[in-house]
């Protein structure tokens, strides 16, 4: 059945990774090509699969995708890195789970964005490295983020946003790092951007606590 169907190859890296089933996996990468697209990896978790154990979370390759009603469903995929230091640092999976989410709830459509990619593909790679300024690059990756999706800049919406008394700061988590008032400030835009909670959050404020 899959050979019948058109193929494509894109580079990309995985963000985001579900069960689904009893043996498939549900997908959600970021592309060179394509932008944000949800694929479906059949029998993945089969343990004979050639796919089992290669579709996690935070991993980077080239992913050859056969075409589908629904889903796109993954065929095959040639592994580039699986940012083994970012895996094994506690720190540095925070600031990826947090990464990921923001990248998944900010960014709708599954559009070729060439400023995105590189946003996206470069802040793995400096998670991938031992880093000691962490907080600074979350900065730049949530400033960048909202300006290459064409919001109005984190630092403009905090200046005409001075109190935060009518969001709830009460079930907000610890802020991370900088000022108490401006890291809530933050956190409240993007997720009024996202439209939810960012989950990862709260990990990320837990393991820099």
């Amino acid at each position: 059945m899959l050979n019948k169907l058109p193929v494509y190859k894109t580079e990309g890296i995985i963000i985001k990774a579900a069960d689904l089933g009893e043996l498939d996996r549900v997908l959600t990468i970021y592309t060179r090509g394509h932008g944000k697209i949800q694929v479906r990896a059949i029998s993945a978790r089969k343990k004979t699969a050639k796919l089992n154990g290669l579709l996690q979370s935070f991993t980077s390759g080239q992913f050859l995708l056969a075409k589908s009603k629904t889903l796109d469903i993954i065929t095959d995929v040639a592994v580039m890195d699986s940012y083994v230091y970012l895996r094994n640092n506690l720190s540095a999976l925070a600031y990826a789970y947090y990464f990921a989410e923001l990248v998944d709830k900010l960014v709708v459509a599954p559009e070729r964005d060439d400023n995105l990619w590189r946003l996206i593909s470069r802040a793995f790679e400096v998670l991938n490295q031992k880093r000691d300024d962490l907080s600074k690059i979350r900065l730049a990756f949530e400033n960048k983020l909202v300006e290459f999706l064409g919001h109005p800049s984190l630092n403009l919406w905090m200046a005409s946003h001075p109190s935060l008394k009518s969001y709830g700061l009460a079930s907000h988590p610890k802020p991370v790092q900088h000022g108490k008032g401006e890291s809530l400030r933050r956190l409240t835009y993007l997720q009024s951007l996202a439209g939810e909670r960012l989950n990862s959050y709260k990990f990320l404020a837990q393991v820099h606590k």
